[in-house]
């Protein structure tokens, strides 16, 4: 099975603040993968990360095997080797290994100095493999906390729109599609009000389908429940689950475990910044390994 997803050696700054310090992970086709952790614990810039909405310090992403964040020269050791500092450390008789190692760690390239070959190789990597970021959305769906509706649309304009405007598809197939999705949810009824008439509960599950309307390959939840009044977290959760048979591949940042646990084919635990476990539900919550793991389960279990 092919990796639709690779996240590699990803770190983010917020100034001087690292919230993800090299983080890897692959993700299959039809996996549905739960991210799990404190807050504060850098879950949710992951999952921006991976749609560009935050972009990586360092490291690479990559969908269906074509680059969608800005490429990283210390990933790639040919391009590396193009260097005017590869070359002068080379020349000093210096093991081709420790070279490199040593540029990777200090991060000692620096762009404008390197020449002309290393530039061309950088050139010439992105337009054999970059994906646009425009293109690569319309096929990684994403669903946040706080729904981001438009108010001033009904809720048959907010479905339409993306669609239509990024001319995935004409108005009426649009609708059509609109339209079947909503039923599916049983909020057909609901089609002409406006998103401030709507619960919390319903609000969510139109914005989720206002992802599926796009047909991704890849859906993104980003504490999709965290919002909401309990009484209306169950009702989105169902609509998650029945999306989880249909071989969608998605990516969900929660703090509902027993929902994890239920639906997740890998379960991944990250604390400051780092993935400290990955694993079945089974491995995850009833044979932890890591201690901060094991104190964090016995909190919110």
């Amino acid at each position: 099975m092919t990796n639709i997803i690779d996240i590699k050696n990803v770190h983010k700054y917020f100034k001087q603040n690292e919230v993800l310090k090299g983080v890897n992970l692959s993700i299959k086709k039809g996996e549905k993968i739960v991210i799990i952790g404190a807050s504060g614990s850098g879950k949710s810039t992951l999952l921006r990360c991976i749609n560009r909405l935050e972009e990586p310090t360092y490291g690479e992403i990559y969908f269906n095997d074509k680059l969608i964040s800005e490429i990283d020269p210390y990933e790639h050791d040919e391009i590396i080797k193009k260097s005017k500092t590869y070359s002068k450390l080379s020349s000093k008789g210096i093991d081709e290994k420790e070279i490199l190692d040593n540029i990777k760690e200090n991060h000692l390239l620096k762009p404008i100095k390197e020449g002309k070959e290393y530039k061309n190789s950088i050139k010439k990597y992105i337009n054999d493999n970059y994906l646009n970021i425009t293109i690569a959305r319309s096929k990684i769906g994403m669903v946040f906390q706080h729904f981001n509706l438009f108010n001033n649309l009904t809720v048959l304009e907010n479905l339409v729109l993306a669609p239509v405007e990024l001319k995935l598809m004409n108005k009426e197939d649009a609708t059509k599609k609109a339209l079947e999705l909503l039923k599916r949810i049983g909020l057909l009824d609901k089609k002409d009000e406006y998103p401030s008439k709507l619960s919390g509960g319903q609000q969510q599950r139109i914005a989720i389908i206002r992802s599926l309307c796009m047909s991704p390959d890849v859906m993104l939840f980003d504490e999709p429940t965290s919002a909401l009044d309990p009484e209306m977290v169950g009702e989105v959760l169902s609509l998650m689950e029945e999306l989880t048979q249909s071989g969608l591949t998605m990516i969900i940042v929660t703090h509902e475990m027993a929902f994890a646990r239920k639906v997740a084919s890998k379960v991944v635990y990250i604390d400051e910044g780092i993935i400290k476990e990955l694993g079945t539900p089974s491995e995850v919550f009833d044979n932890p390994k890591n201690e901060r793991l094991k104190d964090f389960l016995s909190k919110v279990i």
